[in-house]
């Protein structure tokens, strides 16, 4: 098969970078070359696998600490749409002007770069799901978002604009803010999607996006002692929160359990200050505290992950058999929480409840459980047997192999 081309369009965020790494490198290794516009503070992992990336400086804002609603979300995606519209679209046209893309990769948030250069190109289209997928059965939008959302309102408003200065009417609007393409890889198991069983053909449950090899696996050096091990993590988006790590080591204090935590960038020194007020500083071989680190080189050694609800984080925890206890601030969180303690994987904690005692009595509980074992043994194995990115790599590049075809038609509306 000769080498062909494939752009990689993702919101500027870890959580939605990270799980296309394993599957570009995949396509790299079949022979294709892979192309991200990207946010330049997010392009050494791309570069360091043999991606190349048209680079810009994003304005993106993060949703920080305090209550997170679904409108917070949508100001968030208001904002990245605007970028889109003004930056990332016409650096996207200038740049593969003369290397157009042969197929198209790109999440739900990159809708109107993806789609509106597809169409110019008359290329086809892959959505990624980094988190559960939508379709005509149940929808992650209905779940996050206000109906009256004042910037989901807006973001409609400037699609429409944008429309009718091509001379497309309504219809077109709804065809290109679809929740949904017509080719789509899910990175979870289909176990753990929403009304997983009304998802048809149009979607790949691909498992995971985790590498096959994770050089450094169990490398943390265990201190001494033979008490259990907690990870503890609020991922990259809600972890400006010192409040919460004092609370874990208040929880923790007087026991013989092991605390790594990460705070994220930037928050170490809240963090560790927040922790030595809780009195934690008395015994601080049980705290261990991190700006960050690759979670597998401590994940074999603990018995129980404590993280919020980023589907990356909790798919890597799942994949070395450990049990979790899911710390919910957003809409979204509140679904991954809730799939978690229906599927027998944990138990959700709701962050406005977290006390020191709920917060030891969930880890606790989720350690000594057999229900929770077999549910997380089972789920494991689920995320094993569909594939994982060499899969979805597999996928991509069956469709590459399509015949080239025109512009797609209209797609119908999913919201």
């Amino acid at each position: 098969m000769t080498t062909k081309h494939v752009a990689v369009f993702v919101f500027p965020g870890y959580g939605h970078v990270n799980p296309t790494l394993e599957i570009s490198r995949c396509l790299i290794a079949l022979g294709h070359r892979v192309s991200y516009v990207l946010d330049e503070k997010l392009a050494a992992p791309v570069t360091a696998l043999g991606a190349e990336v048209v680079p810009y400086s994003s304005r993106r804002g993060r949703l920080g600490a305090g209550a997170v609603t679904g409108e917070d979300i949508g100001a968030l995606g208001l904002g990245f749409l605007r970028e889109s519209m003004e930056v990332i679209l016409p650096l996207a046209l200038e740049s593969f002007d003369d290397d157009v893309p042969d197929l198209i990769l790109y999440d739900l948030e990159s809708f109107f770069t993806a789609r509106t250069a597809a169409q110019r190109w008359g290329r086809p289209t892959v959505q990624l799901f980094p988190y559960v997928a939508t379709n005509e059965h149940y929808s992650l939008a209905l779940e996050v978002f206000d109906e009256a959302s004042e910037s989901m309102h807006k973001c409609v408003e400037l699609v429409t604009e944008h429309l009718a200065r091509e001379g497309k009417g309504q219809d077109a609007v709804w065809s290109l803010m679809a929740g949904i393409d017509d080719r789509n890889l899910v990175l979870l198991p289909r176990e753990f999607q929403p009304r997983g069983e009304t998802f048809d053909s149009r979607f790949a449950f691909t498992g995971h996006s985790l590498p096959a090899d994770r050089p450094g696996t169990g490398s943390w050096d265990r201190p001494a002692g033979d008490g259990p091990v907690a990870l503890v993590t609020l991922g990259t988006e809600v972890n400006d929160r010192p409040e919460f790590f004092r609370t874990c080591a208040e929880g923790f204090a007087d026991s013989d359990w092991h605390l790594v935590m990460t705070t994220g960038p930037g928050n170490l020194p809240a963090c560790r200050q927040a922790v030595a007020e809780a009195g934690a500083a008395a015994r601080p071989a049980g705290i261990e505290l991190h700006e960050w680190l690759a979670y597998n080189t401590v994940l074999p050694h603990v018995s129980a992950v404590v993280c919020n609800s980023g589907i990356s984080t909790m798919l890597e925890a799942l994949s070395f058999g450990k049990p979790l206890v899911v710390i919910t601030y957003t809409p979204e969180d509140r679904v991954n929480g809730r799939r978690t303690a229906e599927l027998g994987l944990g138990v959700e904690l709701p962050g406005e409840e977290v006390t020191a005692g709920r917060l030891r009595e969930a880890v606790e509980t989720v350690t000594h459980s057999p229900d929770i074992r077999r549910g997380v043994a089972r789920m494991r194995m689920n995320m094993m047997a569909a594939g994982g990115p060499a899969r979805a790599a597999q996928l991509v590049e069956g469709w590459l192999s399509e015949p080239a075809t025109a512009p797609e038609p209209e797609r119908a509306a999913v919201r």
